[in-house]
């Protein structure tokens, strides 16, 4: 969080310190949407009454202000602007879209990046703005092989194991330019979808809204699952 003074109460000296490390390593521009209930009120300050909402929005104010000016927020607000909400098919806040040049989306998170999903979610924007780690080239030598898929992970701030599979599955996506999409759901902040899908461990992985993973994944565990490779042994740990 930002008190009054402008000084940051969400992250010591020293983890800011290590932000400011991490995020010296992006590339390229990164842009993010944050879509959120905020209303302008009279003085021109912003209201929202999602908590979520203004916990994600001090986050990414934090990262942007750290960034050396390569990562750019956009907060749009569903009250405000519901037509934008409606563009990107927004239904839930608070939700951050990943956005390439031309403005299509590559990764979609509903979350609130905090806990044990922060770590990963700082490796995804690394990985967007052109951060590569070695797995990548990998995935460009298969990317004709790899099946178009939709994929959702279900995550925790709480789970041990997500942080090591949702930098896995966001690399994915952002190496194939959205062949591959993303969708990061925090199951706390959303219970309607965990029903849905019937969660009852994390991370999960639904794959095209039928195939899923339960537990961790590896990258080449997941690239076997995309070009169609056969007995593969998915099954993972829980949290």
């Amino acid at each position: 969080m930002i008190n009054k003074d402008g000084d940051c109460l969400m992250f010591s000296e020293n983890n800011l310190n290590n932000i400011k490390r991490e995020m010296a390593k992006l590339k390229n521009m990164v842009t993010l949407k944050l879509f959120s209930d905020f209303k302008i009120q009279e003085d021109g300050t912003k209201l929202r009454k999602c908590m979520s909402c203004e916990g994600a929005y001090d986050l990414l104010k934090i990262l942007e202000e750290h960034s050396n000016g390569k990562l750019k927020i956009e907060e749009i607000s569903t009250e405000e602007n519901p037509e934008e909400a409606e563009k990107y098919n927004v239904k839930k806040i608070p939700t951050i879209l990943f956005v390439d040049e031309e403005d299509k989306e590559i990764i979609r998170y509903l979350a609130f990046p905090q806990g044990s999903e922060f770590v990963p979610f700082l490796n995804s924007i690394q990985y967007f703005s052109g951060v590569r780690p070695y797995y990548a080239d990998q995935i460009i030598t298969h990317l004709k092989k790899i099946k178009k898929a939709n994929m959702k992970i279900f995550i925790t701030p709480t789970c041990p194991y997500c942080p090591q599979t949702v930098p896995v599955l966001t690399l994915f996506s952002i190496v194939t330019k959205g062949k591959i999409s993303a969708e990061v759901i925090d199951v706390n902040l959303n219970p309607d979808l965990g029903m849905k899908y019937q969660v009852q461990g994390v991370p999960m992985t639904v794959i095209n809204e039928k195939d899923v993973i339960h537990g961790m994944f590896t990258p080449q565990d997941l690239l076997d699952k995309l070009v169609g490779a056969k007995n593969r042994d998915f099954g993972g740990m829980y949290a």
